[in-house]
């Protein structure tokens, strides 16, 4: 018979996570690169959440500039939560 596991609801807690990262950056503000959807799933999963790059939404494409960066992340076809993602520039 089939049946259905419960699964925690953890939807509210990546929506109420912000992800922060430094990223090597020019004096104006743009990124040597870009945070891509690997880095942000990266991220997530650092902060232990099971999350693949193919769930991370970016509709603009990849991240090139510093500053915050909403994102949308889909857990569930049904489930998409918000992910505000710092991007702090390193002009070291």
């Amino acid at each position: 018979t089939a049946y259905e596991i419960p699964k925690r609801d953890w939807s509210s807690d990546v929506c109420s996570s912000d992800l922060q990262t430094t990223v090597k950056a020019g004096v104006d503000g743009r990124l040597f690169g870009s945070v891509t959807n690997f880095d942000v799933a990266e991220g997530l999963t650092g902060q232990g959440f099971t999350v693949s790059k193919a769930m991370v939404r970016m509709p603009a494409g990849p991240i090139k500039t510093v500053g915050d960066h909403k994102l949308e992340v889909a857990l569930h076809h049904d489930v998409v939560v918000e992910v505000t993602v710092s991007v702090l520039g390193d002009t070291a």
